[in-house]
């Protein structure tokens, strides 16, 4: 049984993907975005979700997280929020969605990986309850925010 999400959250469909792919490019151009089909790949997994934030049917954020067999700790690998739509609570919205999910899916912990440079993504994590854990160098291919460099967040659910 799938989890129902508070107004305006839903999971992915496919013929939202391109809306979402969308937004991906507009949050991280250029070569640290994920490939279309990557997304694809990311949102029709049946290990993976992708929760989509719409208001007046247009998708403002998206988030998807990964889960893995035998295992109780979950994987967020994006949040985005579409720039225009920024600043308005909507990836702190997405995030106790998912978590809603988690709990329900028996997740114990959620973990996530962000550019040390990404101070907005800090923020938003730091304030979902998420505690660095470790810095990772060189995780990226290319530079994020002015970095290649990552730190992992993890939160217990």
């Amino acid at each position: 049984m799938r989890a129902r999400f508070p107004s305006g959250i839903h999971l992915a469909k496919a013929s939202e993907i391109d809306a979402i792919f969308e937004i991906e490019q507009k949050c991280f151009p250029g070569n640290i975005s994920y490939s279309k089909r990557q997304l694809e790949y990311l949102i029709l997994d049946a290990n993976s979700d992708c929760l989509v934030e719409k208001q007046d049917g247009v998708i403002r954020a998206f988030l998807i997280v990964t889960y893995r067999q035998g295992s109780s700790t979950c994987h967020i690998e994006t949040v985005d929020v579409h720039p225009a739509f920024k600043n308005q609570g909507i990836g702190l919205k997405l995030l106790e969605a998912a978590e809603i999910d988690m709990r329900r899916r028996g997740m114990r912990y959620s973990k996530l990986e962000v550019s040390e440079g990404n101070e907005a993504a800090l923020r938003l994590y730091r304030k979902a309850g998420y505690t660095p854990k470790e810095e990772i160098e060189k995780y990226y291919t290319f530079e994020h925010n002015g970095t290649r460099n990552a730190i992992r967040m993890i939160k217990a659910l």
